[in-house]
């Protein structure tokens, strides 16, 4: 019993290899398809029809003529009711109208639509066509695949203008239609920037109802839209905003209406046509309570916010869920030239001081950012208020100084930041300053001084850190003026060698006293700089000089540079190659090879500074 149960297992299987391998395309089949040989399609097989030979990826031959367009194989092919015809899916769930509209072939759609419209019954005695139902045509074309994709939204997807058009024409309801991503047909062409499909797809529509908006994450084809610059200046906003004049109010899933995103992208075309349809729209909040304004002011796009303020004036009053105005979002975005924008605007001036939840003005929030060209910009502005303290009894200068804390150059590159804040210390500092004082005084009695410093320990922190930049301060000031006097009088009054009766050098002719005065001369230059550089930030072709603590450094390697050509030049003349030139030689070789390596990290340094700088003006 057990064995005939095997062997009629046994047999089916072989039956079902069978039938699998009759089912499998013929090589020269495919071969036939993929050319076009309608000679082939003469040859009679009985046994299997070929349409119902198939490839790995289940396509027959109609896919396969699809894909290499061979139109030429559609119409000599012979059809039945039998035979799958065009309804057949591949495993991806593609018919043949899918593949022909991924290659963009419009003799193949347009065949397989006339031909859907009105099959003729081969074999038949009068050989007559007979129509086939009305709608069986439009089940084809309105036929998805895995992803949900009819071939409207596969032609439009891969940018075949005149096939998209054949399937709108032959069902304009195909436009309503969305795939498993929600994307509609239209929203589809927005997105690939495809003026000529969207502005079909607008037009030939059904007039009873608009054509399907939506899109993927909430989006409509209007957020699309009003990201393209074009499509704004082609009517394509226009349009649809006049056939749905709702849909500007939608917003996606942030909460971003298309103003939203028009402010973004700086699209002022787009942005007018929205304000003129429906300006109310400018006072939706997306989910952080962010406004157009504030997102125009954050990206930089001053013309937006322009067109926005002139049509609602009190937008600018607008402030998000923390509080902050379209200012802040200036200063929060780096964005001088919005910042510079607000300034010079008569009627925003009441955004200058404006403080958020935490009391934070714009100048606050510049110094937190640590963005030094706009804190510069504010505290120059005789109306922002440098003094203003936020809900913690601090200044700008206060924040600004404890976001430098512990940084070895809180006085290099930011001493003209102190500058302009240099009036605004608050209430922290001053009682710093007084437990300083204090403590000065009580040096001899420990005991106090240790309760008064573990009492303000926060708060001593940051004055410790500025006393210590201080005194760094007057030591490289001390430093510089040490280096400058020495070279100054090695040049002059104490020169290798002396002088002769004349006042002119005794070595002047020696090549190494050469070097040394050159070198000599570099390191004055650059002690002077270091000076000049410690109390007014020096600027050379729009470049700003090295802090002062690398001046000095680079001036006592020029001391040490000069110091061994001074050396060189009063050494006796020892022959070639003996111990103590060789000596010499290599001390002299170390010292250029560490002057070399000090330079160029000075002039990568440069490099660095003036690449960050333009491309910070490129962002801005």
């Amino acid at each position: 019993m057990i064995r005939n149960s095997t062997s009629s297992v046994v047999v089916q299987l072989c039956v079902l290899e069978i039938e699998r391998e009759r089912e499998r395309m013929d090589p020269s089949l495919y071969r036939a398809a993929r050319s076009g040989d309608i000679n082939f399609l003469n040859i009679e097989d009985a046994c299997i029809d070929p349409l119902h030979q198939r490839t790995p990826k289940e396509n027959n031959l109609l896919h396969i003529a699809a894909e290499f367009k061979q139109i030429d194989f559609f119409k000599h092919v012979k059809l039945n009711y039998e035979s799958p015809r065009f309804w057949v899916t591949n495993k991806s769930g593609d018919t043949p109208l899918h593949v022909a509209a991924r290659v963009g072939c419009h003799a193949v759609v347009e065949f397989v639509i006339d031909h859907t419209k009105s099959f003729p019954l081969e074999g038949a005695d009068d050989q007559e066509s007979v129509p086939a139902d009305a709608e069986t045509y439009k089940q084809l074309l309105r036929m998805p695949n895995f992803q949900n994709d009819t071939a409207l939204h596969i032609a439009v997807r891969y940018g075949h203008d005149k096939v998209a058009t054949l399937l709108i024409k032959a069902d304009p309801e195909l436009c309503y239609y969305t795939n498993s991503a929600n994307e509609s047909p239209l929203f589809l062409a927005i997105r690939k920037s495809s003026p000529s499909i969207a502005s079909y797809i607008l037009e030939e529509s059904p007039s009873h109802a608009s054509p399907y908006l939506q899109g993927t994450n909430g989006l409509t084809a209007l957020h699309a839209a009003v990201t393209h610059q074009d499509l704004a200046s082609k009517g394509i906003v226009k349009t649809m905003v006049s056939t749905n004049p709702e849909i500007i109010r939608e917003p996606e899933a942030l909460g971003w209406t298309p103003l939203h995103y028009a402010a973004l992208i700086g699209n002022l075309e787009a942005t007018r046509v929205l304000l003129q349809s429906n300006s109310s729209v400018s006072y939706i909040m997306d989910n952080s309570g962010s406004s157009p304004l504030h997102i125009a002011a954050y990206a930089g796009h001053t013309n937006v916010m322009e067109e926005l303020i002139r049509c609602r004036p009190d937008t600018c009053d607008l402030v998000n869920e923390n509080g902050q105005s379209a200012l802040h979002a200036a200063v929060i975005g780096s964005r001088i030239n919005v910042v510079k924008y607000i300034l010079k605007t008569p009627g925003l001036s009441g955004l200058t001081n404006e403080a958020d939840k935490d009391g934070d003005t714009p100048l606050h929030l510049a110094a937190i950012c640590r963005n030094q060209d706009i804190i510069r910009i504010l505290a120059q502005d005789s109306r922002v208020d440098i003094l203003s303290f936020n809900k913690e009894s601090t200044t700008a200068l206060d924040i600004f100084l404890g976001n430098n804390i512990g940084e070895q150059e809180i006085l290099g590159n930011s001493r003209t930041i102190l500058h302009h804040l240099k009036c605004s210390v608050g209430v922290p500092f001053l009682q710093q300053q007084i437990s300083h004082n204090l403590k000065k005084l009580t040096t001899r009695e420990r005991d106090t001084s240790d309760t008064l410093a573990i009492i303000g320990i926060k708060r001593e922190q940051p004055q410790a850190n500025l006393d210590q930049a201080l005194k760094r301060y007057d030591n490289k000031l001390l430093v510089a003026t040490l280096i400058a006097t020495v070279t100054f009088a090695a040049g002059f009054t104490n020169v290798p060698g002396g002088f002769k009766n004349d006042g002119s050098p005794v070595l002047y002719e020696h090549m190494s006293f050469s070097f040394f005065q050159f070198w000599n001369m570099v390191s004055f230059i650059l002690s002077v700089l270091a000076i000049l550089n410690e109390s007014t930030p020096l600027t050379v072709l729009s470049t700003r000089l090295p802090t002062p603590a690398s001046l000095i450094q680079f001036s006592i390697g020029g001391m040490v540079i000069a110091f061994l050509a001074g050396t060189a030049t009063l050494q006796p003349k020892h022959p070639r190659g003996s111990p103590a030139d060789k000596l010499f030689s290599v001390m002299v070789l170390t010292f250029l090879v560490l002057a070399v390596i000090l330079v160029s990290v000075f002039v990568v340094q440069l490099y660095r500074v003036r690449r960050m700088r333009v491309l910070l003006n490129g962002v801005i």
